[in-house]
């Protein structure tokens, strides 16, 4: 009998134990994400912070200004006692209000962009360690073929043991080089993953490549024109112009030009106009330097590929010119370090390249997400 409870205490002991764990060896399975780059986008503004603090600031702008425009309409009734009552009258207040609240609203928009901007900014990141890594296992592989190819000349006496171990040495490194970049790209991962809100570990796999597109025809005059509408620096000088300007303007009917509050008023509105003026010269000079740029980040990658495939053709002429005894270690050995480097610039350039051409498209005022 005691045997029996036995048995059926260690049993259920094992359904319990068994039943506990279950939820979380699940929790603990690694579950891959994948994104598109527009999803990557969209997740990122879904779970980012920031876009609630930025409601919030529009919210709390929005009761300033009802309080500020309520305090504008009591004042048209009252009657003037003093300077405070002349700028409440005048609609200082309420001007000042809704400067705020279009501030606020601008500040969300380049939230966002900003949000867009790491996103893809990283997105592209990890695609190009990604490339890198897939660069390295391809060195790898050519080392490990020509310690191969070695290997045989050696065993028919054609070469030197020494010259073996150059090319064991290579392959050595290129495994060096290989572990490298697998840890870039953990990095680029968790700096991924830091973008979107994700824990850090998360696996993901990202859908869209880097593409390699010539810039379009565009018209920078026109570009220029779009970012002295639309960029934020622009927009929040001209509101502070206008709002001292005003001040100014109330002011004068106060106060004497001998006075200090006239020439502070002044001062305050010649700052504003002088900082509007520069902020107009800064941007258009910030968009014309983003389109250079661009245009210095393509023409470097075009002339990058070529080099690419210049050196590939040479490597596979040193490959056999090596195996068949016309070739030395030496040369095999450059050629090969050589196509590495140019690849691996390459695909630093092709991202480089991809971020100028949507640093230009920002530097405009154009939304990434807006972007084709």
């Amino acid at each position: 009998m005691m045997n029996k409870i036995r048995t059926i205490v260690l049993v259920l002991t094992i359904v319990i134990i068994t039943t506990i764990s279950m939820p979380i060896f699940a929790s603990n399975a690694a579950e891959e994400k994948t994104f598109t780059l527009q999803q990557a986008i969209d997740y990122a503004l879904k779970n980012n912070p920031l876009i609630a603090i930025s409601d919030t600031g529009i919210e709390k702008a929005k009761v300033s200004f009802k309080e500020a425009s309520s305090v504008y309409r009591k004042s048209n009734d009252a009657p003037v006692m003093a300077f405070e009552s002349q700028l409440a009258k005048d609609g200082y207040y309420k001007r000042m209000a809704e400067m705020a609240l279009k501030l606020a609203e601008k500040g969300k928009e380049k939230t966002v962009e900003s949000i867009e901007f790491e996103v893809e900014n990283h997105y592209f990141t990890l695609l190009n360690a990604q490339e890198n890594l897939n660069i390295q296992k391809s060195i790898a592989e050519l080392a490990t073929e020509n310690l191969r190819i070695a290997n045989r000349k050696y065993d028919l006496g054609t070469i030197s043991e020494i010259e073996v171990m150059s090319f064991k040495t290579s392959l050595a490194q290129a495994k060096v080089d290989l572990k490298s970049a697998q840890r870039a790209l953990e990095y680029a991962q968790m700096n991924f993953n830091k973008a979107l809100g994700l824990p850090l570990n998360t696996k993901v796999r990202l859908t869209d490549a880097i593409k390699v597109e010539a810039p379009e025809s565009i018209d920078i005059e026109e570009k220029v024109s779009q970012a002295l509408q639309n960029r934020m620096e622009i927009i929040s000088a001209k509101e502070q112009y206008e709002a001292d300007k005003l001040y100014f303007d109330i002011t004068a009917k106060w106060y004497p030009s001998n006075t200090y509050k006239y020439q502070q008023a002044k001062q305050a509105m010649q700052s504003s106009e002088y900082s509007l003026i520069n902020s107009n010269k800064t941007v258009e000079i910030s968009v014309r330097k983003a389109y250079m740029d661009m245009l210095n980040a393509y023409e470097s990658l075009v002339v990058l590929q070529q080099a690419e495939e210049q050196l590939q053709k040479a490597y596979d002429v040193t490959k056999i010119k090596y195996e068949n005894g016309l070739g030395t270690n030496i040369e095999l050995l450059q050629i090969m370090n050589q196509l590495k480097e140019i690849k691996l610039n390459k695909s630093k350039a092709q991202l480089g390249y991809n971020l100028a051409k949507k640093q230009f498209e920002v530097s405009y005022g154009v939304g990434l997400s807006s972007t084709p």
